[in-house]
């Protein structure tokens, strides 16, 4: 019972903050919003992909936080798994014309 209501409930809490905190100080951002929100990559992996906080505030109904190749996301390999065997619908991915501007480099 401690573990699975108050242990869990806190770290969760805590990983929710940390975030937050971290990923609005430190990092690098690929996209101009006005909220100073960064892409912080150990941030991301120890949140499973939450780190890549600047992608998530630019495009908020993406399921894919992670968008550049070595942007660890296991949020996003969860979800493409679901997808897969049919158990995830309506999964919203990055605009085309967004990941062209990163791919050709134009981003911050």
């Amino acid at each position: 019972m401690v573990y699975g209501i108050f242990l869990r409930s806190v770290l969760l809490w805590h990983s929710t903050w940390f975030i937050n905190s971290v990923t609005h100080l430190w990092g690098y951002r690929t996209f101009e919003v006005d909220d100073n929100s960064r892409n912080l990559w150990w941030a991301a992996i120890a949140t499973y992909g939450e780190g890549w906080h600047n992608n998530h505030h630019a495009y908020p109904h993406v399921a894919k936080a992670g968008w550049r190749w070595w942007e660890i996301d296991m949020t996003w390999w969860v979800i493409w798994l679901l997808k897969s065997v049919g158990l995830a619908h309506h999964v919203t991915m990055p605009p085309a014309a967004a990941l062209a501007t990163i791919r050709i480099g134009r981003d911050r």
